[in-house]
C-alpha cells in the first residue's frame, strides 16, 4: 500500500513535534500555528538544530511539545507590567522565540496577523558574552573570558553549533553560572519590549515592509532561508522604542533598574558584535538600526535611574572595556578569520583542564 505523500512529509516532523502539532503545521489556522510551523520548518531544515530537538523530545519520553519548549516569559513579563489598555492592545500580536540570525528581534506581518519574535540563540549569545564581559574578581582566567566572547560571536555569526545541551563547551562553577545567567531574562525582556513598543507607538505600516531572511547568508557555506515581510522602521523610531521598552511598563524603580542594566549590557554585547560583523562584512547603504553605542548612551541620557545606580560604571568604566574588546576582536578576526568561519564548536579551554573537562567526541559521547 502506497503511503500518501503528506504522510511522508509528516514523518520529517515526528521526531520533534507531537501529533497535534503536526496536524496544526499541515493545517495552519492562525498566527500561533504559523509560528509553530516556522519553528518546526527551521529545525527540520537544519540538521544540527534537528539533532538537538530530537534529543530534547526523546528525553521527555512522550510528554513533549515543541511549542512549549520555547520560553515566552520575557514577553509575558513585559506585557503584564503594561497599563490595561496597552496590555489589551498587545493581545493582537502573537509572540515567541524562533531561530534566526537577526540579533535585534523581528516583528513581521503574516496572513494571520502580526508576529513578534526573538532568536532563541540570543540566550547562548548573552550567557557567553556575560561570562566574558562581567567582573568575576579574577575567578575566571583571562583566556577563558576571551574564548567565551569568541563563542558568543560565533553564535551570532551562525558558525557555532547550537548543541550546547549535549556539548556545553566547558565546566563553569555554579556561582559563576548564576552571575552570568542573572541578567539574561532582563536582556530578553528589554528586547521583547522593544519589539512590542514599535507596535504600541504605531511605528508599523503595512505599506512599509521588506523581505528579510530568517537565516541570511553570512558565510558561503550557508544560504538565505525563508523570507519574512518585516516591518521597516527609522533609526529615530528605534531609539524611541528603546526608551518605550523601559517607560511604557508600570515598573517599580527597582524593576526598571534591572531591565535597564540588562539593556545596557545587551548594547555592550551588541557593540562588540557589530564591530566584528562590520569588519567582515562592511555595511552598504542605509542601516535601519542606530549603532549599539548610540543606543547605549540614549538610554543613559533619557531613562530615570535609582539613586544606587552606578552611573560612573555605566557611563565611563564599561565603555572603556568595550573599546578594548571591540579593538581586540576586530584584530582577532583579521588575523584568525578561519576561527570565525569554521562551522563547529569552540571551547572555553583545552581538553582535560579545569574549565573544559574531558574532551567530548561527537557521535561517541553524545549523538
Amino acid at each position: 500500500m502506497d503511503i500518501p505523500p503528506i504522510e511522508l512529509q509528516k514523518d520529517f516532523y515526528r521526531p520533534i513535534c507531537n501529533e497535534k502539532e503536526i496536524d496544526r503545521i499541515f493545517n495552519v489556522q492562525n498566527a500561533k500555528d504559523h509560528l509553530l510551523k516556522l519553528r518546526a520548518d527551521t529545525i527540520v531544515d537544519h540538521m544540527r538544530l534537528f539533532r538537538v530537538y530530537r534529543n530534547k523530545a526523546l528525553a521527555k519520553q512522550g510528554n513533549w511539545s515543541l511549542e512549549d519548549s520555547f520560553c515566552g516569559y520575557h514577553y509575558i513579563h513585559f506585557k503584564n507590567r503594561l497599563p490595561d489598555d496597552l496590555m489589551n492592545k498587545c493581545k493582537k500580536v502573537t509572540y515567541g522565540n524562533i531561530f534566526a540570525n537577526e540579533p535585534n528581534g523581528l516583528i513581521f506581518k503574516t496572513d494571520y496577523g502580526i508576529i513578534s519574535t526573538l532568536s532563541d540563540s540570543l540566550n547562548y549569545f548573552f550567557e557567553f558574552m556575560n561570562l566574558g564581559l562581567l567582573d568575576f574578581g579574577n575567578k575566571v582566567p583571562r583566556h577563558v573570558q576571551l574564548n567565551a566572547i569568541r563563542i558568543a560571536l560565533r553564535v551570532m555569526l551562525q558558525t557555532e553549533s547550537l548543541d550546547f545541551l549535549m556539548d556545553p563547551r566547558g565546566i563553569i562553577p555554579k556561582k559563576i553560572q548564576q552571575k552570568m545567567h542573572h541578567t539574561v531574562p532582563f536582556q530578553m525582556q528589554f528586547i521583547a519590549g522593544h519589539e512590542y513598543s514599535h507596535y504600541l507607538l504605531e511605528h508599523l505600516s503595512d505599506t512599509n515592509t521588506s523581505k528579510q531572511f530568517i537565516f541570511k547568508a553570512v558565510f558561503n557555506s550557508q544560504s538565505d532561508y525563508k523570507p519574512l515581510d518585516v516591518y521597516n522602521t527609522s533609526q529615530k523610531q528605534e531609539l524611541e522604542a528603546d526608551i518605550a521598552s523601559l517607560n511604557l511598563p508600570l515598573y517599580s524603580l527597582q524593576e526598571k533598574m534591572l531591565v535597564l542594566e540588562g539593556a545596557l549590557l545587551w548594547f555592550a554585547c551588541l557593540d562588540i558584535y557589530e564591530g566584528v560583523h562590520d569588519s567582515i562584512f562592511p555595511p552598504i547603504g542605509f542601516q535601519s538600526h542606530p549603532p549599539a553605542r548610540d543606543r547605549y548612551f540614549n538610554l543613559l541620557d533619557n531613562v530615570e535611574t535609582h539613586s544606587d545606580f552606578d552611573y560612573k560604571y555605566w557611563r565611563e568604566n564599561l565603555p572603556l572595556v568595550l573599546d578594548f574588546y571591540r579593538k581586540f576582536f576586530i584584530e582577532d578576526v583579521s588575523l584568525n578569520i578561519e576561527t570565525y568561519e569554521m562551522y563547529g564548536s569552540l571551547y572555553l579551554d583545552a581538553p582535560n583542564t579545569k574549565w573544559r573537562g574531558k574532551e567530548l567526541i561527537d557521535r561517541v559521547d553524545y549523538y
